[in-house]
């Protein structure tokens, strides 16, 4: 079941990342071009799982048994649908329920969906050609600095559709929503074995109240969180069971994360650096990660370096005199996270983490899940750095209205991270 959900997760970043080579790189909008790629590349990955019949490990694992003595278990075992895939699906029915309730609500989305989100992909679909007034310094509240890949996935599925559907992004916050919960019951399950911690997990992480305003906001925070999940999940399933080229996916996930939004681009250079360092001692495989990762990592880097404009909301405070960085400002970004952590919006889920942590110790910061652990720590670090530097935003309010939705991304790795360190 995992290796579909994958499957999906890529097919996505394919959408996206399709568009922006036909609509944004090179100006082109027929609206079959985006799809015809997409098109073109399953063509390809199905070609290359009958020419080479070790490829489908990357999806649905080793499917040969031992002819004699015990079957040995094999990433997507035998591939018959069990009791704990049909417990799993289930769960997944029944999550869709509060987050179907929640975006009919909500059919915009929040503020940053229909101020930023969805108004660039508004503008590349209607605007065509002219798309790029988006990017017009008057509209810099819009983020118009921040990558494309959500906007782009939405317009893809507008140029599916042949017309302009605001349900089009509202049904995908919902596919987000169960495909991040899908990949950390499913993960954990065949990383662990344990159905009902795995469906556990995935309730605790989505059903939280404030987690479904979130998911139905149509914020690509969803995004970036589902892609960092996606990314170690895979990492720990090379892992378990020996299969090098799920690393290959894992750093795939990780370039497609960073086309997300620039927090994205940050936590996929981190994450990056320490797999990269992990797998140091392997230097043919070393050279097949970068280069993946910098194929997914493509059009981020494009967007970034030739087509975004200037950030207008910065303020270095190290260097202003206007309004630099004050002990004030300092003593807010320390203090505030912890206020963060006991707000009743998060339903007491920082106190699990904290006695997870606990209880797992220093199983947490080894192998694998040291990598994650520290991914996550610098990430935050780097996070609270750029809080202290840049003082365009008065921040108290600032931390207030963004802190939490970075957190949000987290918490679906967070809880895989807690989740394998108390198995183990």
């Amino acid at each position: 079941m995992i290796y579909i959900l994958l499957a999906l997760v890529l097919g996505f970043g394919m959408a996206g990342t399709a568009a922006f080579y036909t609509h944004i790189l090179f100006n082109q909008f027929n609206r079959w071009l985006p799809i015809g790629l997409v098109v073109l590349f399953i063509v390809y990955l199905t070609f290359l799982n009958y020419k080479n019949m070790s490829f489908p490990n990357v999806f649905i694992g080793n499917l040969k048994k031992a002819k004699t003595g015990p079957p040995t278990k094999t990433f997507g075992g035998d591939m018959k649908f069990t009791q704990e895939h049909a417990l799993g699906l289930l769960t997944l029915c029944v999550l869709a329920i509060p987050l179907s309730i929640s975006a009919h609500h909500y059919p915009l989305g929040g503020w940053d969906a229909w101020s930023c989100w969805n108004l660039k992909a508004k503008f590349i679909f209607l605007g065509t050609e002219n798309w790029k007034d988006v990017l017009s310094p008057g509209l810099w509240r819009s983020n118009t600095n921040y990558p494309l890949l959500w906007p782009l996935i939405n317009v893809w599925f507008w140029d599916l559709g042949g017309r302009f559907d605001q349900a089009v992004p509202m049904l995908n916050s919902i596919v987000i929503a169960l495909l991040t919960a899908g990949i950390l019951l499913f993960g954990l399950l065949e990383l662990t074995g344990k159905i009902w911690i795995s469906i556990l997990a995935a309730i605790i992480v989505t059903a939280l109240p404030f987690n479904i305003t979130l998911y139905t906001s149509q914020y690509s925070d969803s995004f970036l969180g589902l892609y960092l999940l996606s990314t170690f999940i895979c990492l720990l399933l090379a892992e378990k069971y020996n299969l090098p080229k799920l690393k290959i996916l894992s750093v795939v996930f990780l370039g497609l994360m960073g086309f997300t939004k620039n927090e994205g681009l940050i936590a996929a250079g981190i994450a990056a650096l320490l797999i990269f360092g992990h797998e140091r001692s392997h230097k043919k495989e070393l050279k097949t990660l970068i280069l993946a990762f910098f194929c997914a990592l493509l059009p981020a880097i494009i967007f970034t370096l030739f087509i975004a404009p200037k950030n207008e909301a910065f303020i270095n405070g190290f260097t202003s005199t206007d309004k630099p960085t004050t002990w004030t400002r300092l003593g807010v970004i320390l203090v505030y996270p912890w206020f963060e952590f006991i707000s009743d919006k998060w339903n007491g889920f920082w106190l699990l983490v904290l006695g997870g942590i606990i209880l797992s110790g220093k199983k947490l910061w080894q192998s694998t899940l040291g990598i994650i652990g520290l991914s996550l720590v610098l990430y935050l670090g780097v996070v609270m750095a750029y809080y202290a530097v840049n003082t365009f935003f008065e921040i108290g309010w600032w931390l207030q209205t963004t802190l939490s939705r970075i957190l949000f991304a987290l918490v679906p790795t967070i809880a895989l991270w807690i989740g394998i360190g108390l198995r183990l």
